[in-house]
C-alpha cells in the first residue's frame, strides 16, 4: 500500500500530493537508499521532518524552478542519503597531530560531507581539505569562506550529525584541487592570510567564484584544478552535497575513508 501526503507549497503551485512509498521504492531500485539500513517508515519520517522543509525553503528562496516537484528534488539530493562508495579504512599516523581526528588523517583534497546543517534547497553541507591540516568551506548564507583546523571543523559537525570523508586515489589531482580551492577561495598567494571574501549564494555560473556555496567550491576545485584530466563528467546547475560522487568519472570516483555517526 502506498503512503502519500497532500501538501500545499507556499508559492503558486497547485496542491502536490507526495507518494512517499513510490519515491522510496525508486531510491531503493536506484541503489541510493539501502532498504536494510533505512526502512520506509524511517525514510518517510526523515522526509517530513528533515528533507521537505529544506525543499520548501528552496521554493521560497527561488533556488530552483518552481515547477520542480519534491520527487524530482529529492532525487537530485540523492534521496537524502550520504554519497555511496567503496570504503577504505586507513591507518592513523601519529606524527600528523594537527591533521588527525579520531583515527582520520586529513589529506589535501579530501571531501567532507555532513548532515549537520543544510541551506534552503540544498540538503547537507560539504567542505574540502585545502591543506594537510585544514578544512575550507563556506558555512551558510550571510557568511564567507573560512579555513579551520581539522579538529575544530570535525568536532563541530561530528557533534551535529554524521560526517563522511571521501578521497580520490590520484593524490596529484587531489593536491591540485586543494590548491585551486585555496587560491580561489581563501588566499590568492596560498598563504595563511585570507584575501578572498566571496558571498554565499546559489546563483552564478560554474565559472564564477562569487557568489558561491559549499558543494560548488568542491566541484569547481576538481573541475578546474585537474587541468585536462577527465575528473568531472557532469557539472549541474545546482551541485548537491549528497550527490557529489555521481559527478565524478568512474576513474576518479571518490571512495570513503572515514565515517563518523
Amino acid at each position: 500500500m502506498s503512503v502519500s501526503l497532500a501538501v500545499l507549497p507556499t508559492n503558486s503551485h497547485a496542491k502536490e500530493e507526495i507518494n512517499y512509498q513510490e519515491i522510496y521504492d525508486q531510491g531503493v531500485s536506484a541503489g541510493r537508499i539501502k532498504a536494510d539500513e533505512v526502512s520506509l517508515e524511517q525514510w518517510i519520517e526523515a522526509s517530513k521532518t528533515e528533507y521537505y522543509p529544506v525543499y520548501s525553503d528552496g521554493l521560497k528562496e527561488d533556488v530552483y524552478d518552481e515547477t520542480t516537484t519534491y520527487a524530482e528534488w529529492i532525487k537530485m539530493n540523492n534521496y537524502g542519503q550520504p554519497p555511496a562508495g567503496n570504503t577504505y579504512v586507513e591507518e592513523v599516523k601519529p606524527a600528523l597531530v594537527k591533521g588527525v581526528y579520531k583515527g582520520y588523517n586529513v589529506r589535501k583534497g579530501d571531501i567532507l560531507v555532513t548532515n549537520g546543517t543544510s541551506a534552503p534547497g540544498v540538503l547537507g553541507h560539504t567542505a574540502i581539505a585545502n591543506g594537510n591540516e585544514y578544512i575550507l568551506d563556506i558555512p551558510r548564507p550571510g557568511e564567507t569562506t573560512r579555513q579551520q583546523p581539522t579538529s575544530k571543523w570535525m568536532t563541530y559537525y561530528d557533534n551535529k550529525g554524521w560526517v563522511k570523508v571521501y578521497r580520490i586515489n590520484d593524490s596529484s589531482v587531489a593536491n591540485a584541487a586543494a590548491n585551486w580551492a585555496d587560491r580561489n577561495y581563501y588566499s590568492s598567494s596560498g598563504s595563511s592570510v585570507q584575501n578572498k571574501w566571496p558571498k554565499y549564494g546559489l546563483t552564478g555560473s560554474r565559472y564564477a567564484t562569487n557568489p558561491t556555496y559549499c558543494s560548488k567550491i568542491v566541484l569547481q576545485a576538481y573541475y578546474f584544478g585537474s587541468g585536462s584530466k577527465p575528473v568531472i563528467k557532469v557539472f549541474p546547475s545546482i551541485v548537491s552535497p549528497y550527490d557529489l560522487q555521481s559527478y565524478f568519472s568512474s576513474q576518479y570516483s571518490p571512495y570513503q575513508v572515514k565515517s563518523f555517526n
